[in-house]
């Protein structure tokens, strides 16, 4: 619904099967509200002490004894004095699947609207000014960028220069990867294990496809 005193959208979110009381959710560019919870939005004046506000989102399957009986929508999002608001709802029985879907799909919507499409074009102009930064756990230079690749014993950094840059998006994660060595030089970030991946994949494939265009 949109609240006419600011036009800003909430939502009446139940969170369990056996809960029936729903909570609002609502969303300001100073604070996020979560029935008695608020987590406080820092604004962005810096990132040399890390982003002020990170997220992870996902879809947990629920199983029962032999097979799944419905699917949990999941959104986390901290700020940085470390404090964090966890949004869960689910669909059981396939009942209301759609209408919580679309529900999901509209928060996440809301979420990168006000907040994290502003950190984005942050990042996105320390890159343009060849300043050096991280965000999640991936160190970009003006030259290329480090990353923790797996291999079967450790984790190694690897430097990979922007041409040797290769991305794949994936329902539930984005994977780097070396485009001459991607069975032994790639890693994968997970939307809803990983903090900042949705941001990560934006401020890569945009700053992909700067280099294509030249």
């Amino acid at each position: 619904m949109i609240t006419p005193e600011s036009n800003q959208k909430s939502w009446l979110i139940k969170q369990g099967y056996f809960n029936r009381k729903p909570k609002n959710l609502s969303f300001t560019p100073q604070s996020i509200v979560f029935g008695d919870q608020k987590l406080s939005v820092p604004a962005i004046t810096s990132l040399s002490q890390g982003a002020p506000i990170q997220y992870r989102f996902g879809i947990k399957w629920i199983r029962g004894f032999e097979f799944t009986v419905g699917r949990k929508y999941q959104l986390l999002i901290r700020n940085s004095d470390g404090e964090m608001i966890k949004i869960s709802f689910g669909s059981y029985y396939g009942i209301n699947k759609i209408a919580l879907y679309n529900q999901y799909a509209e928060i996440l919507n809301q979420v990168w609207v006000t907040y994290f499409d502003a950190l984005v074009d942050h990042y996105l102009a320390l890159f343009d000014q060849k300043a050096t930064f991280t965000l999640a756990d991936v160190l970009f230079e003006e030259s290329g960028i480090k990353i923790k690749a797996t291999s079967f014993i450790k984790e190694e950094e690897k430097f990979l220069p922007w041409p040797d840059v290769g991305t794949k998006n994936y329902r539930t994660y984005f994977a780097i990867f070396s485009k001459q060595n991607p069975s032994n030089i790639n890693k994968g970030y997970s939307y809803l294990e990983d903090w900042d991946t949705g941001v990560l994949y934006s401020v890569m494939e945009t700053i992909l496809k700067g280099f294509e265009a030249k």
